[in-house]
């Protein structure tokens, strides 16, 4: 019958196949063809079948009919008896199976035909199940097992070995389970029997008897495990632990499965006693042989089995070599030692009592373990992984190496270390670049204020007042530099460190510091960055980060312009004549005639009447000056310097010139004047030294000098300096001008010159009289006015108008200067806005 379904094998197709590989062994050869892909075959000699799964369609097919599905199948040849070739089979499935599941079906319908199929590597013999004696099925020993093959069609000859019965009683039980066409034949000596049946029937007769050999409570063998790979003495402890049932009272118990058919009919227990019901013994004894690396056990058969399956699987297996080698952990930024102590602190030291080969896995566990711990008897660690591990820190090279109980484990270090060894900023100081604040000042005052008790930490003191130097005198004196020294020595002198009462204190032993800072904190100032650099916990830092900030502040500024006016009214009146003997030098020189003469002779015999002989000699020094002039002068002097200094800081402008004075004169050997000078800073002198308060007023400490040469005038051959000076210190309001010093003088001077009796008598009392009147009235006031600048945009406002005058003298100064070709060579005041040559416009000469 035929079926036209997909992927069903239909009989007349392979009879077609067959036919033309005969006619194929008759016709000529062809052409050499592509070459095919090599048969594979499994370890029964099957050829491996590689098809898509199929279906079976065979109804009330004969089995010669079969026949060539079998030889395409399998590869092996067939040799069936003529009998059998007429009889039918009927083998159907409506779901895909594959094909070497196919063909098992196939001969499970054969055998159930009765047709005794035995298969060997190179052929199938198909016979009646009455000549099976005549056949020579293949051998399965006892200990292969049949319960995983699929060919359940195949006549086999299985040996069953019995552990705790004995083979002869079980000759009429399995009489009575066995069909007609199997034999049964038993061996008393060596405690085995045999059984020659299909592949399904050894399957259920394998089961039945693992489930009736089963030892009586009580019973107890013995069994010698020689050891490979792992060692006697830790296999032997780990025995003890597993399966001694007093030894692992308070251990979960691994082998909780009982058999289902304890309580099945044993025709071989012993009266009185029971089937074991666990897997731990009472009567287990263990004995290690150090010099044959073995274990000797007494126990239950059952205890037994799974003692053997636990060497055979995972006690004693080969080392491996990933297992045993230690894994080494290269790290670039953390310190091996500081790692190993906290990879200890986590997973804790490796335990000292464990279980388990040398050389195999630990036990029950299914993996393949060097030693599984019993307990964790590590002081440390709470991870799952506790004690697993085994840290060595090597500093040399900057590595720590790890040894795990199972390369699993290791996934867990490597996250660690991958986490753990990075490059970090904690305890590194931090830069804090600084814009306004100066870093040292900053700095010392922050490392004070955090200092513990008793260490000695200063701040230097502020500034007050006005320098002591000599402010008169000039660069260029020769003792210049020997006073300006002085003077800067004495006023870091009296500057001096502030002490505060905790650099004196002790440490307080009894009670918490003011601060969870003080002592924590380290502070150095970066003078060429300006910045500070701060090391700090990182708890604190970025509060560090902001106490700083809000210190960063720039600094308030302040310019002081002082205002300095001069008056001075001069009425003077000369009129008359004066005589004198000496040269004469008028007050006054304008409107005056001056007139000098000496008249000398000589006569002789002068008054002979009174004397005989005398002698008249006369020599007389007239000087005459005429005076008529009425005179009135006003002058106004007005100074106004102005200077730009920041809080708290001391300024300094003069404007006048540097006058030698001689300071000593001494004769040499040759009689020569040796004199040596010295110079005197003359003109206008504005020192001032602001303290800007909270509401912007301004505590100002000044000193104003006004110096000048007296004309016409000297001293011991030097000139006289008229000189006034102002030194005050007040406060006053942003913006607001106040008067510092000033002073009113008047002088009035009336002088009358004649010759006594000539010049009282009436009209010719002008001719031997002179008169000067002289009436003079000086003021002198300074005034001062600060205004407080906060940012440098208020700088830029108040400097505005200075700056437009800078350009309007600048553009004056140009249209003044001649042109000329070459725009370079053009004057350029200080702040211009002359374009670089690069920013000129293209064309331009």
């Amino acid at each position: 019958m035929t079926s036209t379904r997909p992927n069903m094998i239909a009989i007349p197709a392979v009879l077609t196949m067959i036919a033309g590989t005969a006619a194929a062994w008759q016709a000529p050869a062809p052409a050499p063809a592509a070459r095919q892909p090599e048969v594979q075959f499994d370890a029964s000699g099957r050829k491996v079948l590689n098809g898509e799964p199929t279906k079976l369609a065979f109804r009330n097919v004969s089995v010669e009919q079969i026949l060539p599905f079998i030889v395409e199948s399998t590869g092996k040849v067939v040799l069936p008896s003529q009998d059998i070739l007429s009889r039918k089979v009927t083998v159907v499935n409506d779901r895909e199976i594959p094909r070497s599941r196919a063909l098992d079906m196939v001969l499970l319908a054969l055998q159930q035909a009765g047709i005794a199929v035995v298969e060997t590597p190179d052929t199938i013999t198909l016979r009646d199940f009455i000549d099976l004696p005549k056949m020579n099925p293949m051998v399965i020993p006892a200990e292969e097992s049949v319960l995983k093959r699929t060919d359940f069609g195949t006549i086999a000859t299985k040996v069953f070995a019995l552990k705790v019965s004995a083979a002869e009683g079980y000759g009429d039980v399995l009489k009575n389970a066995l069909p007609d066409y199997a034999k049964l034949s038993i061996d008393k000596d060596s405690n085995r029997f045999s059984i020659t049946g299909d592949i399904a029937l050894l399957q259920r007769l394998e089961r039945m008897i693992n489930e009736l050999d089963q030892s009586p409570e009580g019973a107890v063998r013995t069994e010698t495990f020689r050891l490979r790979f792992a060692d006697a003495e830790q296999i032997a402890s780990q025995i003890e632990t597993l399966y001694s049932a007093g030894g692992a009272t308070s251990r979960t118990n691994r082998n909780r499965n009982q058999n289902q058919n304890q309580n099945q009919f044993n025709p071989f227990r012993q009266p009185g006693q029971q089937q074991d019901t666990s897997a731990q013994s009472a009567q287990l004894r263990v004995s290690a042989n150090t010099q044959q690396n073995s274990v000797t056990v007494v126990a239950e058969p059952a205890v037994l089995d799974g003692i053997r399956r636990q060497i055979e699987t995972n006690w004693d297996v080969e080392v491996q070599v990933e297992v045993v080698t230690p894994k080494t952990y290269q790290l670039k930024y953390t310190d091996p030692v500081k790692v190993k102590a906290v990879l200890e602190g986590l997973y804790g030291r490796p335990s000292t009592t464990t279980g388990g080969g040398g050389g195999g896995g630990g036990g029950g566990g299914g993996g393949n373990q060097q030693s599984q711990p019993v307990g964790t008897s590590s002081g440390a660690g709470t991870s799952r992984l506790a004690g697993q591990f085994s840290f060595q820190a090597i500093p040399e090279s900057s590595s720590i190496v790890v040894l795990a109980k199972s390369p699993d484990y290791l996934a867990a270090i490597d996250k660690f270390i991958e986490d753990f060894d990075k490059p970090t900023v904690v305890g590194l100081p931090v830069i804090i670049e600084l814009k306004h604040a100066s870093s040292e000042d900053l700095a010392e005052q922050l490392n004070t204020l955090l200092a513990q008790d008793g260490t000695l930490a200063q701040i230097r003191r502020s500034a007050s007042g006005l320098s002591q130097g000599t402010s008169t005198t000039s660069p260029f004196a020769a003792s210049s530099t020997t006073t300006a020294t002085t003077g800067a020595t004495t006023d870091t002198v009296s500057a001096d460190n502030i002490a505060f009462w905790w650099q004196r204190s002790r440490p307080p032993t009894d009670k918490q510091n003011s601060s969870n800072l003080i002592g924590q904190i380290r502070i150095v100032p970066v003078w060429r960055q300006n910045a500070l650099m701060v090391t700090a916990p990182i708890e604190y830092r970025q509060s560090m980060v902001d106490l700083i900030s809000s210190l960063d502040r720039p600094g308030r500024q302040v310019l002081i312009s002082a205002v300095v006016a001069e008056v001075t009214l001069d009425d003077a009146t000369s009129l008359g004549l004066r005589w004198s003997s000496q040269s004469l030098t008028p007050t006054r020189a304008d409107n005056s005639i001056s007139i000098g003469n000496q008249v000398s002779g000589t006569e002789n015999n002068l008054m002979r009447s009174l004397f005989d002989t005398s002698v008249l000699n006369t020599n007389v020094n007239l000087n005459l000056i005429l005076q008529a002039l009425a005179q009135k002068t006003s002058v106004t002097v007005l100074s106004e310097p102005k200077i730009f200094t920041s809080d708290n800081q001391e300024a300094e402008f003069f404007s006048g010139q540097d006058i030698p004075f001689i300071t000593q004169s001494q004769p040499n050997n040759q009689g020569q004047l040796l004199q040596s000078f010295d110079y005197k800073a003359v003109g206008i002198q504005l020192r001032v030294r602001p303290r800007i308060t909270v509401r912007r007023d301004v505590d100002l400490a000044v000193n104003l000098q006004l110096s000048s040469v007296v004309q016409g005038q000297t001293l011991f051959g030097g000139a006289v300096i008229d000189r006034r000076e102002t030194t005050t210190q007040l406060i006053v309001q942003d913006g607001q001008t106040v008067v510092i010093s000033g002073i009113l003088r008047s002088e009035d001077s009336d002088i009358v010159r004649k010759v006594p009796l000539l010049g009282d008598i009436p009209i010719i009392k002008w001719l031997f009289s002179s008169k000067e009147r002289t009436k003079t009235n000086s003021e002198l006031l300074v005034f001062i006015t600060p205004l407080v600048i906060d940012n440098p945009d208020d700088s830029t406002r108040v400097n505005q108008p200075y700056v437009d005058r800078l350009r309007e003298r600048e553009d004056a100064i140009r249209k003044a200067a001649p042109q000329s070709k070459d725009k370079s060579s053009q004057p350029s005041l200080p702040g211009s806005m002359t374009p670089r040559p690069d920013e000129e416009k293209p064309g331009g000469s």
